[in-house]
């Protein structure tokens, strides 16, 4: 069997069901490119390693391409479990994964789990129906500028709606997009096609290492994130609400800035008990492997 496994956003939202999928599976191969997992993804690695799990941290050429017909190929003999950050089919590139399972008559198991959607949504202060349409914000690529993010926020604006972006993240090669090259980003392509979408005074909701010890969220206006000074190697996600909010959107986001909104509650000992109680046995030493 096949098993696709959402791990949350960190250790305090892996779902129970989802842990205990990931140690009776057979081989867990962990996503370690699309995202950060808090406090750290090594803490899982090393419970799962600590009880003989055969453990492989995954980048992007082994989930993708050739390399999943072999994926495929194993999970015909035994349960294989790709662990993904988030959910582990949104935002992500493992659909291929899913439609090739499908053809091939494997059995397959996708197993949801909380993403930044409903997390950024959940402490935004904004109204879930009140969202359009999603969009992702990328760095220019050999000259070539995505402008794609733009036209998703004049939509979205046009029908006062809100907009939650995504900023670009490359883990493997240590690159978050901050919040203030993502509104220059769009700031710029406005420009080029002649467009007032985004003015300076316009809110932008930025939300840092959601769900993390660090969470932070700050509400100021584009011209202020433009010039502000972000935190390096941060997870960040942007929300540019509607133009028209309801009293209690606005009342809220004027309270809501440099808010925590979030404190961990567990940590790696507590994910190393559960997982002991889960599993009947009392051989998940977290001080035994170190993968890093």
């Amino acid at each position: 069997m096949l098993r696709l496994i959402g791990l949350g956003l960190s250790v305090d939202f892996i779902p129970l069901g989802n842990l205990k999928k990931l140690l009776t599976c057979d081989k867990i191969i962990v996503d370690s490119y699309t995202s950060v997992w808090f406090p750290h993804i090594g803490i899982l690695i090393r419970l799962l390693s600590n009880i003989k799990k055969e453990v492989v941290v995954a980048k992007r050429d082994m989930l993708e391409g050739k390399a999943i017909d072999s994926i495929l190929g194993e999970s015909t003999k035994k349960d294989v479990c790709i662990a993904v950050i988030g959910d582990p089919l949104i935002a992500t590139t493992h659909h291929t994964i899913v439609v090739e399972a499908l053809k091939k008559g494997i059995e397959i198991d996708i197993s949801p789990a909380t993403s930044i959607f409903n997390t950024a949504i959940s402490i935004s202060c904004l109204q879930a129906y009140k969202f359009g349409k999603i969009a992702t914000i990328v760095s220019s690529k050999n000259g070539i500028v995505y402008e794609y993010p733009l036209i998703v926020l004049k939509n979205n604006r046009s029908q006062n709606l809100h907009t939650l972006f995504l900023l670009e993240v490359d883990v493997e090669h240590g690159y978050y997009m901050k919040p203030n090259e993502a509104v220059k980003t769009l700031i710029d392509i406005q420009k080029r096609q002649g467009e007032d979408v985004l003015s300076n005074n316009d809110i932008v909701v930025v939300i840092a290492d959601a769900l993390s010890d660090r969470q932070r969220i700050l509400v100021l206006k584009t011209e202020e994130v433009i010039k502000k000074e972000f935190i390096e190697n941060t997870l960040y996600t942007l929300i540019i609400p509607a133009k028209n909010l309801h009293p209690v959107e606005e009342e809220c986001l004027k309270l809501l800035h440099n808010k925590e909104l979030y404190k961990p509650a567990l940590n790696e000992t507590d994910l190393d008990n559960i997982s002991k109680s889960l599993l009947g046995k009392a051989n998940c030493n977290s001080d035994e492997f170190t993968p890093y």
